[in-house]
């Protein structure tokens, strides 16, 4: 297996070495195409102002003292840029009415019209068309109809009208309503609607409202639908609901035809710059249950747990704000679910795992745990920080699921509740004769359904004293660590196996453990020492300041920069801590005494480019504008265990190993075209690659992408480290924009170890005039999934 395993640490090199040749085209410069097309004429030039309407036309019948004025042929009324022009037209004076007929055409505050025959009131702007038809071009929307009335506020109102923000004879879509509205942001208002694509109608609606550009306004949004083969046919209608203008909330009408009908709910809330809330709600009663385990689904039968309830929920949230003061800083996440395939179930669609993590990692920066994890965080953060000292406190339930839906009885639940830590800080800050300082201090109140209930207490002071010279930093360390506990409850649950040190599981005999009032004192010491070499060397000379060559760039400066770095850590091994309580690895000090060494080397680019700014003289000038950019590093680390290079426990089975593996580590960019990063763990005890992570990832505005990705993992059983099993999975990624409206892309990944491909999935984006359009089918090793999706542009 460690040969096949080698073989494919080689191959994978081999692929990210191809991958580096890929046909450099890719980055060629392609000019920029237009990608706003032209469907209305250019608007008149701008004319002088005016305060009142001029008139003009071929013949002319009236003067001053008749009730009106007659005009024929090529008439023309006009007031700044707007314009009204026609066959005919019959003015009013008095009234300042205008009645036109023939080839109406008008550009009207913005607006595009044409008819046959209409009338005007030039003082208040307002008017109706007969066979009208209307372009408003900020909110980018088409109307025809047998009527069109103007409205002061530029708003319009028509009847037996078709709306669309497609152009053409038959438009991709439109609706046909027997009367409606639209105002200046695009709102439409239609009754007794009918929704057509290329004039079929598809489906009747009584009442439906089209928001614009403006403000957000409630309504339905554009449906999810998807087939899979855990699902079945699944159609998803969310409906957005303004509150106000710091609040909103979506509520989804979920339907999937093998598991049943899921409503779902999402609140937003933002009080102002600093505070955000994000809230999600989903139910199900599911049509299908698993009593025993041959009845879960095919990827869900290795992990000794059931799921026999049909009731289905999740409940998760993040909030950003602050306590009283905008000073005092709070953080919430919550994430509780019914059951431990929840996740895997429901991975897609608007409220599923994977769209809920994006959205949660984009608006907050923070995480949810892994879909696989039986182990559900939920948090609340209370943070406050000064110039020299900080507070932090926190509240943590973890949800453990192995304890749920009858798999085992809660009462034996032994998962550890933090309620609550206190954290206290006083930053690293100067004590005087070159001294610097830092203090930390933290109470956990630990509760435990099964097992031992208590409180912890820590203080850790450190003392640093930095040596500064001309070619070297140094500076020395030394801190203490006094840990202090009383339980609170105190029961004996037997042998708990935890993860210790390195991954291996530890036993932990909790008959062993005392009760009462317990102290424990740690030290450390060490040093880090580290140095930086810098050579600059020169590229190309300066470009000139000269207009002949704006937009020209060129590298003139590399600098090359060799920093290597010694850290020394030692930290005494403490004996007698069975007898202290167990409540997470803090609480086993296993001793420290090692060295780690590294090399980095760094390239850093200057780029000289000419630029165009205003000149004094209002002219545009030339100047030379600078920029920089690190665009490879490299870097070598290993470390040497002293104690483990004296170790006498356990020689007869492992032997010893004090040198780590030697982890190598490359990040290239030198443009914006191509992301390189690698990094190899090599063990001098295998001689070979124990775990591996790379990405090539080409890319090219308007063109697309390619990425290549793999990571290697090799199983281990060391005395300091295990891994109990190995991975090998590739993954191929590629986006290609065929031109400006599609999009065609593809994922691959496979699993060398289990000889299975995990996803194949191909998807096509279509971008039109005045729709989108996206299609997705994949092929995973738990599910079957074909989904489509769809937005109207403009509204």
């Amino acid at each position: 297996m460690k040969r096949k395993l080698s073989r494919i640490s080689l191959a994978a090199g081999a692929i990210l070495v191809l991958s580096l040749c890929l046909p450099w085209t890719i980055i060629g410069k392609t000019p920029d195409h237009n990608k706003v097309r032209k469907y209305v004429p250019d608007a008149p030039v701008q004319t002088p102002a005016q305060d009142e309407w001029t008139f003009s036309a071929d013949r002319v019948v009236g003067d001053h003292t008749s009730e009106y004025v007659e005009a024929f042929g090529n008439v023309s009324l006009s007031l700044g840029e707007d314009q009204l022009r026609a066959d005919f037209a019959r003015y009013y004076q008095a009234t300042g009415w205008v009645f036109l007929k023939g080839d109406i055409r008008a550009h009207w505050g913005g607006d595009f019209l044409q008819a046959d025959e209409g009338e005007f009131d030039l003082n208040n702007m307002t008017g109706w068309l007969k066979n009208g038809k209307l372009f408003m071009a900020k909110p980018h929307v088409y109307v025809e109809a047998e009527r069109v009335g103007k409205s002061v506020g530029d708003s319009y109102t028509f009847k037996n009208a078709k709306v669309t923000s497609c152009s053409g004879e038959r438009p991709a879509w439109s609706v046909t309503s027997e009367e409606g509205d639209i105002n200046l942001d695009g709102r439409v208002r239609l009754y007794h609607s009918a929704f057509r694509i290329k004039d079929v109608p598809v489906f009747y609606w009584p009442y439906m409202s089209l928001p614009g550009r403006g403000p957000r306004q409630s309504g339905f949004l554009m449906p999810y639908m998807a087939s899979s083969d855990k699902l079945g046919l699944q159609v998803n209608l969310p409906y957005y609901w303004v509150i106000n203008d710091e609040m909103d909330a979506t509520f989804y009408q979920n339907y999937m035809s093998k598991r049943g009908y899921m409503q779902g709910a999402e609140f937003r809330h933002t009080e102002d710059a600093s505070s955000r809330g994000l809230w999600q709600a989903d139910f199900l009663n599911d049509n299908i249950r698993a009593s025993k385990e041959s009845d879960e689904w095919k990827d869900y039968r290795d992990d000794g747990l059931t799921r026999k309830n049909r009731d289905r929920w999740w409940v998760r949230g993040k909030y950003d704000g602050w306590l009283g003061s905008p000073q005092w800083k709070i953080k919430v996440d919550l994430d509780l679910v019914s059951d431990q395939n929840y996740m895997r179930d429901f991975l897609d669609g608007p409220n599923g795992y994977e769209n809920t993590r994006e959205e949660f990692l984009d608006v907050f920066g923070r995480d949810i745990e892994n879909k696989d994890s039986l182990d559900r965080l939920s948090k609340l953060y209370v943070s406050r920080s000064w110039d020299r000292f900080g507070v932090v406190g926190l509240t943590q339930y973890d949800q453990n699921l192995a304890y749920r839906n009858g798999n085992n009885p809660s009462s034996e639940d032994p998962t550890v509740q933090i309620l609550p830590e206190l954290n206290a800080y006083a930053w690293q800050q100067s004590l005087g004769g070159g001294f610097e300082g830092s203090l930390d201090a933290k109470y956990d109140y630990f509760r435990r359904e099964y097992g031992d209930s208590g409180h912890r207490a820590v203080i850790s002071p450190e003392l640093k004293y930095p040596l500064k010279s001309r070619f070297l930093t140094v500076i020395p360390s030394v801190s203490m660590q006094e840990t202090a506990y009383s339980l609170t409850d105190r029961e004996d649950v037997g042998d708990m196996t935890v993860v210790g040190t390195g991954g291996r599981d530890e036993t932990v005999d909790t008959s062993k453990i005392k009760d009462g009032f317990q102290t424990r004192t740690t030290w450390t010491g060490g040093f880090s020492a580290f140095s930086e070499m810098t050579r600059t060397f020169g590229l190309a000379a300066q470009p000139e300041a000269d207009l002949s060559l704006a937009g020209t760039s060129r590298w003139t400066r590399l600098k090359n920069s060799i920093i290597p770095r010694l850290e020394y850590t030692y930290t005494n091994h403490v004996t007698g801590q069975e007898k202290l309580p167990y409540f997470d690895t803090d609480d086993r000090a296993d001793g420290r005494n090692a060295v780690t060494y590294s090399l980095t080397s760094v390239l850093d680019r200057r780029r000289d480019s000419v630029v165009l700014s205003p000149g004094a003289d209002g002219e545009p000038a030339a100047r030379v504008a600078r920029d920089y950019l690190d665009f490879l590093l490299f870097r070598v680390e290993q470390s040497y265990d002293i104690r483990e290079a004296g170790r006498t426990d356990e020689r007869d089975r492992y032997e010893r190993r004090p040198f780590s593996d030697i982890m190598a580590e490359l990040k290239i960019k030198p443009a914006n075209f191509v992301d390189i990063l690698t990094r190899y763990w090599f063990s001098p005890y295998e001689g070979d690659m124990t775990q591996t992570e790379n990405s090539i990832r080409f890319y090219k505005d308007g063109l697309g992408e390619v990425s290549v990705g793999y990571d290697f993992l090799q199983s281990m059983d060391e005395y300091r480290r295990t891994r109990d099993d190995d991975m090998s999975v590739l993954k191929l990624g590629a986006k290609w924009n065929i031109n400006e409206a599609v999009t065609l892309g593809a994922v691959y990944r496979h699993d060398f170890v289990d000889e299975k491909d995990l996803e194949r999935t191909l998807y096509l984006d279509w971008v039109a005039e005045c729709y989108t359009l996206h299609f997705s089918y994949s092929r995973r090793s738990s599910d079957n999934r074909f989904s489509v999706g769809f937005d109207l542009l403009n509204f």
